[in-house]
């Protein structure tokens, strides 16, 4: 499922909220709110057109906020998210942090239709993890999204969970980090 932010950013987005956040060590990861916005495959030209205009001003303005090296989108207003990385970037998670912040409201709101495709697959990536070894694993809130594994006990640095996380990683809402972006958050988190 391709969409405009959500699975270019939002990954990235919840590791660095929680280097910022200033809350407790350990496994904590924070979330932000969904970004994710339809596929193109399921809006009008218009609406694509629209989410690409979104996507490329979000990227000058995330460039002309410190973040030199934001890539452009492609023509479906996409960000490649495996350049969206603070070392592909080559600045500090706040120096990010600060930028996104500035910029969010120039990328397009997500449709209802998408944000109930995105509750259905992190219901679907709850209930992987769980049958993947990681019981107490939270299924989403009212709101869609699977509240932060640490509010509930779960190290996502565990053997368990990174086993699940990898298993169930079709399923992975993009504000769960995958393995290597925690590891990378985590050892960011432990320098400082």
């Amino acid at each position: 499922m391709t969409t405009l932010r959500g699975r270019a950013i939002g990954g990235l987005l919840a590791l660095l909220l929680a280097a910022c956040s200033g809350g407790s060590s350990g496994s904590h990861v924070a979330q932000l709110g969904s970004t994710a916005t339809p596929s193109s495959s399921s809006v009008s030209p218009a609406a694509v057109s629209s989410q690409q205009a979104g996507a490329v001003g979000f990227a000058h303005c995330m460039r002309a906020h410190g973040v030199p090296n934001w890539p452009d989108p492609n023509t479906s207003g996409v960000f490649d998210k495996s350049k969206v990385t603070t070392q592909q970037l080559e600045v500090s998670s706040t120096q990010l942090q600060a930028a996104q912040n500035a910029c969010q409201a120039l990328l397009p709101a997500e449709s209802v239709t998408q944000q109930r495709l995105d509750a259905a697959q992190a219901l679907q990536f709850s209930q992987c993890v769980r049958n993947h070894g990681v019981p107490n694993f939270p299924d989403p809130d009212s709101s869609g999204r699977i509240p932060d594994p640490a509010s509930v006990g779960i190290d996502q640095g565990s053997p368990q969970f990174q086993a699940a996380n990898v298993a169930c990683a079709q399923y992975r809402p993009p504000y769960i980090p995958s393995n290597g972006a925690y590891a990378a958050y985590a050892a960011t988190a432990s320098a400082s």
